[in-house]
């Protein structure tokens, strides 16, 4: 009876190890690339900084001059004054390679705060034109994702005076 417990045992294991092996390596670029924008979205709703950090690429560039250290203290400053955030997503459209992908999404915030963020909520939501976000992974390994550049037409950073 024992014997036939540990057998058992040993192929749920055995089963088990293979569904694990195969979610970290056998998943499409695809799929690689659709939980890196989920846990980008979530970093940003949550306002985590150490994990958008790490969801940045060193190199991070955009069209506002923005490098990967001074994207999050713009970030900090815009949304610090949130309580609650939340990223609607629609209209997502995803294309990945090995080690590239490219991430186009229409974005609504929702939340509540003080100081920007109703301004920021009603700026944004106005935009007719979805995100862009550029992804590379540098690694081997499929959770190395990293947004080299995101994009949009339609936003002006105002300059804000301290």
């Amino acid at each position: 009876m024992k014997k036939i417990i540990l057998r058992g045992l040993l192929v749920l294991f055995l089963i088990e190890g293979l569904w694990l092996a195969w979610w970290v390596f056998g998943r499409s670029p695809e799929e690689q690339v659709r939980a890196a924008q989920a846990n980008l979205i979530e970093a940003v709703e949550n306002r985590d900084w150490k994990k958008l950090e790490r969801l940045m690429a060193p190199n991070y560039t955009d069209a506002f001059g923005h490098n990967r250290d001074t994207a999050i203290l713009d970030g900090r400053k815009y949304l610090s004054g949130f309580f609650t955030l939340i990223l609607k997503t629609e209209q997502t459209t995803l294309k990945a390679t090995k080690g590239q992908g490219m991430v186009t999404s229409m974005i609504r915030l929702e939340g509540n705060g003080v100081g920007y963020s109703h301004m920021i909520v009603g700026y944004v939501n106005q935009f007719t034109e979805p995100w862009t976000f550029h992804w590379s992974n540098p690694g081997r390994w499929p959770w190395n994702w990293q947004v080299n550049m995101i994009h949009h037409n339609q936003l002006v950073i105002p300059q804000v005076q301290e």
